[in-house]
């Protein structure tokens, strides 16, 4: 269930582009700002919720186009590069603040950091202060599919009815063993609503680039979070990433998997805070 204190509502970013967000404003110079990846929502980060509504921090959490309770659509077109930067900087502008820090997972942390190079680009400006990314999804000029080989090229009816093989892929390579069944069943029917046709347009038409494109953006306070158990993303992708962030601090974290704000949510509270106190110092 979505943390107490969190307002919800609608908020529309262009015309026929509804995105379901969660605030809590309370007035101060820092914002929290929660990306959650492909195939996920916003109410995966119900356990930082939980921790970060006691303190005098803004938060923001939305739901992905396509996504939990945002609009959806049948249409490729919907799901581009450009589209997910749209959406990514009307939510920024409305919400910033004097300090802004972006808490990423998995393929939001793909779409943060093209956007950050995308308006560094663009503007030669770079929109927030730190960031903090969980199990970063990888950065390759190549697209991916949903299955990685040659079921990619089936029928999506076709594929709708392997969608249980597919589930069951995923779960085995992104959870621990002996993750708390109750967050197992909560996920499961969350991911129930999430269509394979936006998963696989996602894939198809979301941002790529070479990690060593980051090079190019000025320093800033990043934090790097790793399940040493992951098997979606490997910690050596991890490792790479940081070679091209001359800031970053990585954080492995044992007996955890790839759904790490919810496996283990202590630490990476902590880890968030840690990267809260370099922001405030600089």
């Amino acid at each position: 269930m979505m943390a107490q204190g969190l307002k919800n509502y609608k908020v529309t970013v262009a015309p026929g582009r509804v995105l379901h967000v969660a605030t809590r404003d309370m007035g101060a110079d820092l914002t929290l700002f929660f990306v959650h990846g492909g195939g996920g929502n916003k109410n995966q980060w119900r356990k930082q919720f939980a921790h970060f509504l006691p303190t005098h921090i803004n938060i923001i959490a939305w739901d992905a186009f396509g996504h939990g309770k945002s609009q959806n659509s049948k249409r490729e077109e919907d799901f581009t590069e450009a589209q997910l930067y749209n959406d990514m900087g009307f939510i920024f502008e409305k919400y910033k603040t004097r300090k802004n820090i972006i808490v990423a997972h998995s393929f939001g942390c793909r779409i943060t950091l093209a956007w950050l190079l995308h308006t560094w680009q663009q503007k030669q400006v770079l929109p927030l202060d730190g960031a903090v990314f969980l199990g970063p999804a990888p950065h390759e000029q190549a697209r991916r599919g949903l299955f990685n080989n040659w079921m990619d090229n089936l029928p999506l009816p076709i594929m709708e009815m392997m969608r249980p093989l597919l589930a069951r892929r995923f779960e085995a390579l992104a959870w621990f063993p002996g993750t708390a069944p109750d967050i197992l069943a909560e996920e499961r029917k969350a991911t129930r609503q999430n269509s394979l046709f936006m998963m696989r347009a996602l894939l198809r038409n979301g941002p790529i680039f070479q990690a060593e494109k980051l090079r190019d953006l000025p320093a800033f306070p990043v934090s790097l979070i790793a399940g040493k158990q992951d098997g979606i993303v490997p910690f050596s992708t991890v490792q790479k990433l940081e070679k091209t962030l001359p800031a970053a601090i990585l954080h492995q974290i044992d007996q955890c998997g790839h759904q790490i704000m919810l496996e283990k949510p202590i630490e990476v509270n902590q880890v968030i805070e840690q990267l809260i106190q370099r922001v405030e110092a600089e």
